[in-house]
């Protein structure tokens, strides 16, 4: 496991970041991905998403959590619905 840096330390203490383990590692084409390092959305994360995806809510979201996750959107697809909770609740409160 590695060591977490000061920033990061200070963000999880500040509620600003999280970093979580998936129940489910991911597959992703830069290689497998068994941690990510949340941090919350931003408005501007959202009109983003809006101005992307302006009439389907459920693509804002994915495309949301990516910004907040650093995940592409594509990886959403292969997430366990456990992991895809524990972001969602994190970044969104939801």
């Amino acid at each position: 496991m590695t060591e977490k840096n000061e920033s990061q330390k200070l963000q999880e203490q500040l509620g600003i970041g999280k970093e979580i383990v998936l129940v489910e590692p991911l597959d992703t084409p830069t290689g497998k991905v068994e941690k990510l390092t949340l941090r919350r959305v931003k408005v501007k994360d959202y009109k983003r998403a809006a101005e992307q995806y302006p009439d389907n809510a459920a693509l804002q979201q994915l495309a949301t959590l990516s910004l907040a996750s650093g995940l592409m959107e594509e990886d959403f697809d292969n997430l366990c619905w456990e992991d895809y909770q524990q972001i969602s609740k994190f970044c969104l409160g939801v």
